[in-house]
């Protein structure tokens, strides 16, 4: 039986090394804050624009695709409209409200999007080693309110947020209980992972939930995260949580460039190397990096507010609103044979 989507060491290298990937720079990052901007260009160049590249490739460079899913290729560029439109009315208004409603939105699906990835992995390896139903439960459940309740601790931990000090002496009482929970959680997640070893069930499921996905992230919100800024004056909210960013999307960026290759090498109508087909990736994300100068992400560049630098970030984020949408529509498995084809479910 398969219990791997691109084979063992193919796995160890995307799906669990991207973990030890996003330490190590977490590492860094705290041990030398002034690596931040360095890390943040080549996550951007190697990782993070790659990653979005490779979404176009499974569909606007595939011709079944496009084939047979017009409807979803054009209707999807919709999202681009969103951002400029909002930033529209915040000019014409005067008023900022439309537009930081637009960058709260983004920032909450984008979380959404990494936590729904390591979900989809996750159902993956489940699929593939024929997990149980009540394992399958588990994993799921414990994973969305861990990382979910993570992300509210974040929030309400850390100064830049404003809501510590809008919860006065409430805020340390919160922080105590949802540390509490979280503690709680993760020991009763690691006890069931015994269990099920006890058993002699299959533990890559689990392990990839509790040690990779909610770990890292964990990592990246509660340690990174709670120690910024790192980066040197920030000038933005983004800026200050910059170092974690780089974490998290480390992570994310790795498993999905990982998913995207293991899937198209299982398709006969792909004829180019993995990596050369990588090497392209990269080549176009200098485009990517250009526009994350322009858009004020980080303190060289255009700078953050100005009305040119607001225009970009709000295509920056439009280019981001058509990707979730993009990977909402493309990878269910259960909808899709040729999809189940390409991640060896077929025969699990």
């Amino acid at each position: 039986m398969n219990r791997w989507i691109g084979g063992p060491q193919f796995d160890a290298c995307f799906f669990f090394g991207s973990g030890l990937v996003a330490l190590a720079a977490g590492l860094v990052m705290l041990a030398a804050p002034s690596t931040v901007v360095p890390l943040w260009f080549a996550w951007l160049l190697l990782i993070e624009g790659p990653h979005l590249c490779a979404t176009w490739q499974r569909t606007y460079l595939d011709a079944a695709w496009r084939r047979e899913r017009p409807r979803l290729m054009w209707g999807s560029l919709l999202w681009l409209l969103p951002g400029p439109l909002l930033l529209l009315a915040t000019w014409l208004s005067g008023r900022p409200e439309p537009f930081l409603l637009f960058l709260g939105a983004v920032a909450l699906w984008s979380f959404h999007h990494a936590v729904r990835q390591h979900h989809g992995i996750l159902s993956i390896y489940q699929r593939l080693t024929k997990a149980g139903p009540a394992a399958r439960a588990a994993d799921k459940w414990l994973l969305h309110a861990i990382l979910w309740t993570a992300f509210v601790l974040l929030i309400v931990a850390h100064p830049a947020n404003g809501v510590r000090d809008a919860l006065g002496g409430l805020a340390p009482v919160i922080v105590t209980v949802i540390v509490l929970l979280l503690g709680a959680a993760m020991l009763a997640w690691a006890a069931l992972l015994v269990t099920r070893w006890r058993r002699g069930d299959a533990l890559v499921p689990g392990l990839f939930a509790l040690v990779v996905a909610t770990g890292t992230t964990l990592f990246s919100l509660l340690v990174v995260g709670l120690h910024e800024p790192l980066l040197a004056h920030p000038l933005t909210v983004e800026q200050v949580f910059l170092a974690a960013t780089i974490v998290s999307g480390t992570l994310h960026g790795l498993q999905y460039i990982g998913i995207v290759i293991a899937t198209e090498r299982r398709r006969a109508t792909i004829h180019a190397t993995p990596l050369a087909a990588y090497a392209v990736m990269v080549a176009a994300s200098l485009l990517y990096v250009w526009l994350n100068l322009a858009r004020g992400g980080a303190p060289v560049g255009a700078a953050p507010g100005s009305p040119t630098a607001q225009l970009f970030l709000a295509l920056y984020w439009g280019l981001f609103c058509h990707h979730f949408w993009l990977d909402q529509k493309i990878w269910r498995p259960s909808r899709d044979a040729r999809l189940r084809s390409d991640l060896g479910l077929e025969a699990a």
